[in-house]
């Protein structure tokens, strides 16, 4: 699920998406979008996904305090040519100490918290870079930033998971509290998008003598999709202790 694309992500950090509607306790997350791109058998491709999230009794949900997302089965991952990033470069000089290759994804959505009894909101961009490309143990870096009306950067870990059944890989996220200012409610994500893919990474390798440029394929389809098209999942833990688990399906190919 790796790389850098156009726009979006999940989550108050990937805060989730893959999914149609769920709901739980306080809490609904509706999927408004989830594709492949491009959408063929045995293809490299993307993820694109995106989500709201809602109270059904309060002005803004609660914090979101841990995401996974479940990709369909047979989804497998190839990083050969791509390149990581650590901790330490990126929190001091930000991502453009990241090689290209190890940029894998982006997103975004708006944020809300309450001071006194106005909402703040607060748009949120979110950059994914891999941290460990070895089979097995990948993981990712994922930057949190906001600007207006306050300053905001944060990084979480992310990891490589696999799901139950009918679902395949997909990742992991913690959230910690964000505490945007001393006298406001801790920050809540109301909507998030996720593109998580390699498109457009290339790398150069040397072929029988001859230097040529490839591209990092990153996630790449299962040659079959089940009948009812590729399962896809989101499920999120909130602070008050509820969890929404968010399905969806993406058409199989034509």
């Amino acid at each position: 699920m790796f790389g850098r694309s156009a726009a979006l992500s999940l989550v108050c950090c990937a805060a989730s998406l893959l999914g149609a509607s769920a709901a739980h306790a306080h809490e609904l997350v509706h999927i408004t979008n989830a594709v492949f791109s491009p959408n063929l058998l045995g293809a490299a491709t993307d993820v694109l996904g995106n989500a709201t999230i809602e109270s059904t009794d309060l002005p803004v949900p609660s914090p979101i305090e841990h995401v996974e997302v479940f990709g369909p089965a047979g989804v497998t991952l190839d990083l050969a040519g791509s390149a990581t990033c650590s901790r330490s470069p990126l929190e001091r000089i930000g991502p453009s100490a990241c090689p290209a290759n190890s940029r894998a994804g982006g997103g975004g959505g708006l944020g809300a918290y309450e001071i006194g009894k106005q909402i703040v909101r607060e748009p949120y961009e979110l950059e994914f870079f891999l941290a460990d490309n070895r089979p097995g143990h990948v993981a990712m870096l994922v930057l949190l930033t906001g600007h207006e009306p306050v300053s905001i950067e944060l990084i979480f870990a992310a990891t490589v998971i696999k799901g139950p059944p009918p679902y395949g890989l997909g990742f992991s996220l913690d959230v910690p509290l964000i505490k945007v200012l001393p006298e406001a409610s801790n920050a809540s994500a109301t909507t998030a998008s996720l593109n998580l893919g390699a498109k457009g990474q290339t790398y150069t390798k040397v072929i029988h003598g001859k230097r040529r440029r490839l591209h990092v394929k990153g996630i790449v389809l299962p040659h079959h999709c089940p009948r009812g098209g590729w399962p896809v999942a989101s499920r999120i833990r909130f602070f008050d202790g509820s969890t929404v688990m968010a399905t969806h399906s993406i058409p199989c190919p034509h």
